[in-house]
């Protein structure tokens, strides 16, 4: 299967240039918001507040995606002259980090929840599966703007969708850790989804998406061809891999009651929270 590369830019108005990176990752946030209202509800969780939630959590979120790429990519935003400047915050050509973006969401969602006395920790398990549902469709932006791919292909045989990519900059195929992420994050947002309903703890829903993403980036940071390193040694991997083992534990420990974090609230079929 080939997948033929697009135009990053969707149209133009005037001046006005719209990317499919932007779309992409709109539309990503907007699912997962979606979502995240279904399963606020369940709890009990009114949807004004969502709103709310939504317009704290989303701007800290890109505010903060957008700090640690640059942070991270130090070589590649040095500013010279105000055009370079510019550059250090135009996230529509590319170049956010999730990483950034989970404790800037949260920090968003923190304060939320103490303007409106909203329990944080329903609030993360009701946000979680559709967090990482909105991970994997905002893969999508990155195979528009052909980043986020891994190691060069050179065996004809697999250089096809979707084990490989043609990276038009590059001249060449390469692996379609876009791709591959996308699908491990709709698993994720399978098992997450199921825990939410059958876990009787409140965060156990909210650390087991941190533990899989976790995972999940540790895998993807040992393929991806702009993983940043220091001394030979994969900062990505390096740190996905010591958070998936802290949130690990702290899952083991809510679930073992070492950590008491109360009990979800769900609402029955007559809509009463029990």
């Amino acid at each position: 299967m080939i997948l033929a590369n697009i135009n990053p830019i969707a149209f133009e108005i005037g001046s006005l240039t719209v990317r499919w990176y932007g779309i992409f990752i709109t539309l990503a946030i907007l699912v997962g918001y979606g979502i995240s209202c279904f399963l606020a509800k369940k709890k009990g969780i009114p949807l004004d507040f969502m709103l709310e939630l939504f317009l704290w959590a989303v701007p800290f979120a890109i505010v903060f995606a957008r700090l640690s790429y640059v942070l991270f990519h130090p070589k590649d935003f040095i500013v010279h002259s105000a055009s370079d400047f510019g550059r250090l915050f135009a996230i529509w050509e590319g170049g956010i980090s999730i990483l950034g973006a989970i404790p800037g969401g949260a920090l968003g969602a923190f304060i939320a929840c103490k303007r409106n006395k909203i329990p944080f920790s329903e609030v993360l398990d009701s946000v979680a599966p559709g967090v990482v549902l909105g991970q994997a469709l905002g893969r999508w932006g990155n195979w528009a703007n052909q980043e986020l791919y891994g190691k060069a292909i050179t065996n004809e045989t697999f250089q096809v969708f979707p084990i490989a990519v043609f990276i038009d900059l590059e001249g060449g195929w390469f692996q379609a850790t876009f791709f591959y992420e996308m699908v491990l994050n709709l698993i994720g947002f399978a098992i997450i989804l199921t825990v939410f309903f059958r876990s009787n703890k409140n965060l156990v829903t909210f650390m087991s998406y941190l533990s899989w993403y976790m995972i999940v980036r540790a895998i993807m940071e040992i393929f991806r061809a702009d993983a940043v390193s220091v001394g030979g040694v994969r900062i990505g991997v390096l740190g996905c891999a010591l958070a998936a083992a802290v949130s690990l534990f702290i899952t083991v420990l809510i679930s073992v009651r070492k950590i008491h974090t109360g009990t979800p609230r769900i609402l029955n079929p007559k809509g009463e929270l029990q």
